[in-house]
């Protein structure tokens, strides 16, 4: 296989993860009373970037996670979660050989970009629930991509050629 066909192979299986991103996202339960969600993106984005490193990681968590606020209602969070996301999944490929501290240094990310950000918008009453929200669904996305990385790690080097 060519550089190019691999790098083809890369930039169409980044576009699927982007997408996964966004639907993982998209099936959500929101917090009643406030403008926040709970959802199975995390997952999702420490996957990717677990499996494809930082770039990927960036790019399909900040894409994936603003393109989901946006189909979700949540325009005005769509700058913050690409930003936010996005550091969430570089920091996690960068420190992908310890999975369980990419981990845990994706999830102060989230949670504290969140956490500052939801204060900022609607005010510091609001903080702890993200706070709580944020560290549920990051507790929940760790365990879920932990459990299946070992399954699905070795078909995706197969199908990029990195045996």
């Amino acid at each position: 296989m060519t550089s190019s066909q691999g790098s083809a192979k890369e930039v169409a299986l980044g576009a699927l993860f982007a997408a996964i991103v966004a639907v993982a996202t998209i099936i959500h339960v929101p917090v009643p009373g406030y403008r926040i969600y709970f959802n199975l993106g995390e997952g999702v984005i420490y996957c990717v970037a677990m499996l494809m490193g930082a770039k990927y990681g960036a790019i399909c968590g900040g894409i994936g996670g603003a393109l989901a606020d946006i189909v979700l209602g949540y325009p005005l969070w769509a700058p913050f979660t690409f930003v936010i996301k996005g550091i969430e999944g570089f920091v996690v490929g960068k420190m992908r050989e310890n999975r369980k501290r990419a981990v845990i240094a994706g999830a102060c990310v989230m949670i504290a970009g969140y956490t500052l950000v939801a204060g900022i918008l609607y005010g510091w009453k609001v903080a702890p629930i993200e706070f709580l929200t944020d560290l549920a669904q990051t507790g929940v996305g760790a365990i879920i991509a932990l459990v299946i990385l070992p399954y699905i790690e070795g078909p995706i080097r197969k199908l990029l050629g990195r045996q």
